[in-house]
């Protein structure tokens, strides 16, 4: 027989982690409303696809991911490949930036399209549940940066931050512009003394 307070420890954890995956679905939202207009959208790192579900049926999805997720998927590391040429000016890349090593690369990559709608955590959430024993897994992310260092490093990699949108504690999603040249390549003005 449980005694209970597992029992209400294990209810406490359903209804966390049911919490964590409504977010999931609000950070999905979110995206989808932004990129509503997009005549097509490079679903990167697509996992199960959850986008596609979000978006106008006239917008032409392609997902991309490193393990095949059904007919049509383009198959890609982010961390080994570069990013294919994909037919699209508009891209999601949703819970994936964590785990990719070389942000600057990939930001770079991202230059193929003129927008890129993304999510980032800045701070581990998840690592704290872990550490309070709410979580099994560890989770382990490559990035730890906070939400100015963060900005500046899509900015120097050529990117304009349109909106930002808080989707929970430490987490939040960015609608980005291509700006041409890159900020850091831009030849700077002499000053006037």
């Amino acid at each position: 027989m449980k005694e209970p307070a597992i029992d209400a420890t294990l209810a406490c954890q359903r209804q966390l982690w049911a919490a964590l995956q409504d977010r999931w679905d609000c950070r999905t939202r979110q995206a989808a409303q932004w990129l509503s207009n997009e005549p097509a959208v490079a679903d990167i790192g697509c996992g199960l696809m959850a986008l596609r579900d979000y978006l106008p049926e006239s917008t032409r999805y392609i997902p991309v991911d490193i393990v095949d997720r059904g007919p049509g998927t383009i198959l890609t590391d982010l961390n080994r490949d570069c990013l294919p040429p994909l037919p699209t000016r508009t891209a999601a890349v949703l819970g994936v930036v964590e785990y990719v090593i070389d942000l600057p690369r990939l930001f770079t990559q991202l230059r193929q399209f003129d927008r890129v709608v993304l999510s980032y955590n800045h701070a581990s959430i998840q690592d704290m549940l872990w550490a309070l024993g709410m979580r099994r897994k560890r989770v382990i992310w490559l990035h730890r940066h906070g939400p100015l260092a963060f900005a500046r490093l899509i900015e120097r990699a050529g990117w304009h931050i349109t909106r930002r949108h808080r989707v929970r504690m430490g987490e939040a999603i960015y609608d980005l512009r291509r700006c041409d040249p890159p900020r850091d390549l831009r030849p700077v003005s002499p000053q006037i003394v």
